[in-house]
């Protein structure tokens, strides 16, 4: 794929250059031409405190449609930043529903959206002392489908990934280290392409199993196409699981 980044980032050097003594935030957004359409990408990166000796784990956050780079920034997902010295990135896409059918939208990341990340976590490394294979993908709706299918593209890269409520999935063709939480609501049955995602979560477990692959599937009680506190708590729970290993 030909590919022109162009960078139109609000870069802090001043704040975020290998900080010693202060957390800082950083946001601008990337471009991929993807077959000759420019497709925009926002970005918004929180790194935590860290001494001049740390290499800083990475979380990548990316929502549900709307798609914004600001899904983890609240309270609870800093304070879990600072504890656990991890920069929160949030990615922004744009949906173009036309692109769906041809699997060029953001959620299949081998198209071009995977790209982009690749190309902010460039930016981020020389600004922060980040580790780019140690990523951390967190994923809601059509941002759980880009995050798994960046853990599939890149397993080299990605140790863990909680996906939510996707609405479709690709498989593992042959064992990868990456682990996964699958979480779904045990009424998201809503089956609009013949499938739902209760459905495609269960088919995608049983994929991973089948290729030995690390996964735990959750159905969440009582709820539909929702997403719920308790599903960011579990997130952060088994990416500290995951780290501990």
């Amino acid at each position: 794929m030909r590919r022109i980044t162009v960078v139109l980032s609000l870069i802090f050097f001043l704040n975020l250059i290998f900080c010693l003594n202060c957390s800082a935030q950083q946001s601008g957004n990337v471009v991929v031409d993807f077959n000759g359409v420019p497709q925009v990408v926002t970005y918004q990166a929180y790194v935590p405190l860290h001494n001049e000796a740390d290499v800083l784990p990475v979380m990548v956050c990316v929502g549900g449609l709307p798609s914004g780079p600001d899904e983890c920034s609240d309270k609870p997902w800093i304070q879990f930043a600072d504890k656990n010295k991890i920069v929160v990135l949030g990615l922004g896409f744009t949906f173009v529903k036309e692109d769906w059918p041809r699997k060029s939208s953001y959620q299949f990341a081998q198209a071009w959206s995977g790209q982009a990340l690749l190309d902010v976590l460039d930016i981020l490394e020389k600004i922060a002392p980040i580790d780019k294979n140690d990523l951390y993908l967190f994923g809601v709706s059509a941002g759980a489908q880009f995050s798994h299918r960046f853990a599939l593209m890149r397993p080299d890269m990605v140790k863990a990934v909680a996906a939510h409520a996707a609405g479709g999935y690709g498989h593992p063709e042959e064992f990868i280290s990456t682990k996964f939480l699958i979480t779904v609501g045990e009424n998201d049955t809503k089956a609009g392409s013949g499938i739902s995602r209760l459905q495609f979560a269960r088919i995608f477990a049983a994929a991973c199993e089948e290729q030995g692959v690390g996964v735990d599937l959750r159905v969440i009680p009582g709820i539909a196409h929702r997403w719920i506190q308790e599903q960011n708590i579990m997130s952060r729970q088994f990416f500290l699981k995951v780290r501990r290993e």
